[in-house]
């Protein structure tokens, strides 16, 4: 028979799941869930069928078992989003769990009020954006993020067994993380280890026998758990056409990410020694690099030993910098000089912000502003209730995790300003994680003596300072949703508007201009969740980008009986053959694709055969057909 204490567990537990399902809901009716960028939706295509026809588990982003699951799904029910359904689900999955643990951790009925009211101000108030525009690598940090303050608030317990067991969940969470984006995943890892240090500390005795076991053991199991999906993946990976074309993503990633491509005038005589033309380096520019064949792993590979040497013996003259055997963009000084700048510009940012949200002048959103503005708030918070009103060890304790973790962040941020990668996408999955430790450390050490030593009076004017400046975060997200919204729609009538013309093509072929495919206006082309799903398969593709050249690219050319994509372009379409067109937006120069002809001997007419127009009649796209002169 189920006892009183165990009933109310179960209560807190579903009352969690109905909160976090309302919430959900809300949003849902409030507003449209997007794919964040063309990435989400590139992997959404390959996993669901829509990229070859076929789902596919090679969607190179995430590790092959997850990505191999979600193809499944597909194919048993391919009507269904299961792509965005699944990061939904990790996303307000993690919403659940933490509201759960909250839940559990209040006894009275005031304080389970306020903790959940603090998640919906968390979830879906500083991180509003997050919850409704979906970037998987930022899923991939708030399953992390998720894993940690479980870990932070999990009960201090003396059984090695017992408290693996508890921690089970942040163990899937942080495995979870790892398949969704591997690189996310290890660059937070430092913050868990530090979580980790922090809850060993808060131990009884520290070197003891009870202790190494219960954390080595969930260190190790984690560990070999991300090295069994990770031997799956290379596993899966293995075959000769796959393993080289890893070795050519390698390649391509890290010369555009990071090390940059260098100018031709300034290097011709290098590019000469490798074989590679004017004309092929302007389809590196401007990331057409589809178009053409030689552009091959060797040859990239060759580009970035160059720029590495260079860093090396020329003192960045080519804009890299050798820091200790580190090769990246900016050196030590210029990535501090940065780090100021950002974190002074956050403050000088947030005084602009208020003159703006003020005078109702809003012309451009605030970007991560409110989530900075929060993270200083919370470390405002924790350094009051933890250092000035604690005494003794708990101060000290206090202090120490304070400094760590400044320590540990300013490291991974002095990183990325070094190799010059300070994205959204990458920096607000260290921001959030960096909140969310901050609100462990306070939830474990600070509620009872911040109860006992601030008069109720206080209490209720810092309730208040606390109200008001969520509600102003809350309002100033809201309104970057707004006007993100109104971007994209317009961004996406071109967009449908184009696929709605290769559907209605569907005997053809279109080669896309990588350029003329990513943004209208700063605003992404890309596809809602969960409206007009349609996983058909998409008679185009983009002339580069990070699937260009692999497998599936050759196999998505060989159903139209295309060798390559230089010959689908110039192929006349006679005999029942597909006829393979250009499409680029309004007006663009295509003098490069003439002359990257000329250089193969073959002359060229570009004939735009046609126009793709929005539903108010404005030209969006041209379609350029390659007739051989």
């Amino acid at each position: 028979m189920m006892d009183d204490r165990t009933g109310v567990k179960a209560a807190k537990v579903c009352g969690a799941f109905v909160y976090t399902f309302l919430l959900a809901l809300l949003l849902s009716v409030l507003f449209d869930f997007y794919y964040d960028l063309n990435d989400d939706t590139m992997i959404k295509d390959i996993v669901s069928g829509a990229y070859t026809g076929q789902p596919s588990g090679y969607c190179i982003q995430m590790l092959y078992p997850l990505a191999w699951c979600l193809a499944l799904f597909y194919k048993a029910i391919p009507t269904i989003p299961w792509y965005g359904l699944f990061l939904c689900l990790c996303q307000f999955g993690v919403v659940y769990l933490i509201t759960a643990r909250l839940l559990l951790r209040v006894r009275r009925v005031r304080a389970a009020f306020m903790a959940a009211a603090a998640v919906a101000v968390l979830a879906f108030g500083v991180f509003l954006r997050e919850f409704v525009v979906i970037q998987y690598s930022v899923t991939s940090g708030i399953c992390m993020t998720g894993a940690v303050f479980l870990f932070l608030t999990t009960p201090q317990i003396d059984r090695p067994a017992v408290f693996f067991r508890r921690n089970l969940l942040p163990l899937i969470l942080v495995v979870l993380s790892f398949m969704i984006r591997t690189e996310v995943c290890i660059m937070l890892f430092p913050f868990l280890l530090l979580a980790g240090l922090a809850k060993w500390c808060g131990e009884g005795k520290f070197f003891t026998a009870v202790n190494c076991r219960k954390y080595l053991m969930l260190i190790a199991t984690a560990v070999l758990c991300m090295v069994a999906v990770d031997s799956l993946d290379l596993v899966a990976y293995r075959g000769s056409e796959w393993a080289s074309f890893r070795d050519f993503f390698d390649a391509r990633t890290k010369l555009y990410d990071f090390y940059g491509l260098p100018a031709y005038e300034s290097n011709q005589e290098f590019y000469e020694s490798i074989g590679l033309s004017r004309e092929s380096h302007a389809l590196l520019e401007n990331y057409n690099f589809a178009l053409d064949e030689s552009i091959d792993t060797w040859r990239l590979e060759a580009i970035v030993a160059y720029q590495e040497q260079l860093a090396r013996t020329a003192g960045g003259e080519n804009g890299l910098h050798n820091t200790f055997g580190f090769v990246s963009k900016n050196d030590v000084r210029g990535a501090l000089w940065l780090y100021r700048n950002q974190m002074l510009g956050d403050f000088s940012a947030v005084k602009s912000l208020v003159l703006r949200y003020v005078s109702a002048s809003w012309e451009e959103p605030a970007g991560r502003i409110p989530v900075s503005m929060a993270v200083l708030g919370a470390y405002l918070l924790y350094f009051v209730t933890g250092v000035v009103m604690a005494r003794g060890k708990m101060r000290g304790m206090a202090i120490l995790k304070i400094l760590g973790l400044l320590a540990v962040r300013s490291i991974l941020w002095m990183y990325l300003c070094m190799v010059d990668r300070v994205l959204d996408r990458v920096a607000i999955p260290l921001l959030m994680m960096e909140l969310v430790m901050l609100l462990g450390f306070w939830l474990c050490d600070c509620p009872q003596q911040a109860s006992n030593r601030v008069p109720k009076g206080g209490r209720a004017a810092a309730s208040l300072l606390c109200m008001a400046g969520v509600i102003a975060i809350f309002a100033v997200n809201l309104q970057n949703i707004q006007y993100e919204y109104s971007k994209r729609a317009v961004a996406d009538e071109r967009w449908n508007a184009m696929m709605d013309y290769c559907r209605k093509n569907g005997n053809n072929y279109y080669v896309i201009d990588v350029y003329s495919a990513t943004s209208y206006q700063n605003a992404p082309y890309s596809e809602k969740i969960f409206t007009d799903v349609d996983n058909s398969y998409k008679n185009f593709e983009l002339c580069g980008g990070w699937a260009a050249k692999s497998p599936l690219a050759k196999q998505k050319l060989e159903q139209y009986r295309f060798r390559d994509v230089q010959s689908a372009l110039c192929a006349s379409g006679t005999g029942g053959r597909a006829k393979a067109y250009f499409v680029v937006h309004v007006d663009k120069e295509l003098d490069w694709l003439v002359q990257y002809y000329e250089k193969r001997g073959i002359t060229i007419e570009l004939k735009c055969i046609d126009q793709i127009q929005t539903s108010t009649a404005e030209r969006a796209f041209d379609v350029y057909e390659l007739a051989k002169k």
